[in-house]
């Protein structure tokens, strides 16, 4: 009787083990799954990136935001781009290329590091206040005229009018920068270029 239990009991604990090799191994193939999985999503990471704040209401369709979203954008692109110091350059334009449009993203990137560079090397603050603002909203377009300031140190060394074209694109639910460009302050969007454009072939046909 002995034996039989002794047998029994032999038989019971080579189940229990087999059952615990089996459950380690299944822990160790989800282990490497996921693993493998996280590797795969490497890089993949989605980023979502909106203004930080958002003071009006406004409407967006399948290509094309209000012209209300449009101005807030704009407004947040100049303070990255325009309102630096050679501390903060580098990150803020981390920050500007998280919204650059793909087709873009080479050239801003080129501009905007030779910004950070001159601005480092030069020691300069500059600060730009807006003084007019203008929303093409059929193109996506935002023109601005202000101020920019520059300081080095802590003086003041210029103070001169701008015009700034803001290109936007909106995009599988994102807001993209197109371009970032300066114009003339009389003309920020570029409107009388444009229509001089479209009546030179009428001029032509004229002569």
């Amino acid at each position: 009787m002995k034996l039989d239990w002794l047998r029994a009991d032999i038989a019971s604990a080579r189940r229990a083990s087999a059952l615990l090799v089996l459950l380690l191994a299944c822990s160790m193939l989800a282990n490497v799954t996921l693993a493998a999985f996280a590797m795969h999503m490497a890089g993949r990471e989605r980023v979502v990136v909106v203004p930080p704040s958002i003071n009006k209401t406004f409407w967006v369709e399948s290509e094309r935001v209000s012209a209300e979203y449009l101005e807030q954008m704009a407004y947040f692109l100049l303070q990255l781009t325009l309102n630096v110091t050679p501390q903060s350059i580098d990150h803020q334009s981390r920050v500007l290329l998280q919204y650059a449009a793909p087709a873009s993203y080479g050239e801003l990137r080129s501009v905007l590091a030779t910004a950070a560079e001159r601005v480092k090397r030069d020691g300069a603050s500059t600060v730009f206040s807006a003084q007019d603002l203008a929303v093409d909203e059929r193109t996506q377009r935002v023109g601005v005229r202000g101020l920019l300031t520059t300081f080095i140190s802590d003086r003041r060394v210029s103070e001169v009018s701008k015009g700034y074209a803001i290109e936007l694109q909106y995009a599988s639910g994102r807001i993209f920068l197109k371009a970032f460009r300066e114009t003339s302050p009389n003309d920020p969007l570029e409107l009388q270029a444009q229509s001089q454009l479209r009546l030179a072939p009428a001029a032509g046909t004229g002569r």
